[in-house]
């Protein structure tokens, strides 16, 4: 046998294994999102709202690639819309530490030896 077909076989193994757990997974948070959506009261959006929707974002755009738009904006504007990007950005930083648990790069196995650092 050689690699390639040991490799494949692996994987396979590998693939139905996690079969069953992501299908059940993926059913619980389908029925967790059904119940939400019914308690809150969710409806997509009717024609109505998605025309309106798409004439906003269109004239967002529009008025955007005109220059005279960003010259009629104060600097005091232009202080906040910075502020809240970067509050944005610290709020990213953070959900990144989280998920890493760790405060600096990723806690990476070394290929040498099998103990964390």
């Amino acid at each position: 046998m050689n690699a390639v077909t040991k490799a494949f076989k692996t994987a396979k193994v590998a693939a139905c294994k996690l079969s069953v757990p992501l299908v059940y997974n993926a059913r619980v948070a389908g029925q967790v999102a059904k119940q939400v959506y019914i308690r809150e009261g969710m409806a997509p959006p009717s024609g109505a709202q998605l025309e309106a929707a798409r004439e906003a974002a269109l004239g967002f755009v529009w008025k955007a690639r005109r220059a005279s738009t960003w010259k009629n904006i104060s600097s005091d504007s232009y202080a906040k819309a910075a502020l809240v990007a970067g509050e944005a950005y610290a709020f990213f930083l953070v959900g990144e530490i989280i998920g890493r648990r760790n405060l600096v790069g990723y806690d990476v196995k070394a290929a040498d030896d099998g103990h964390h650092h």
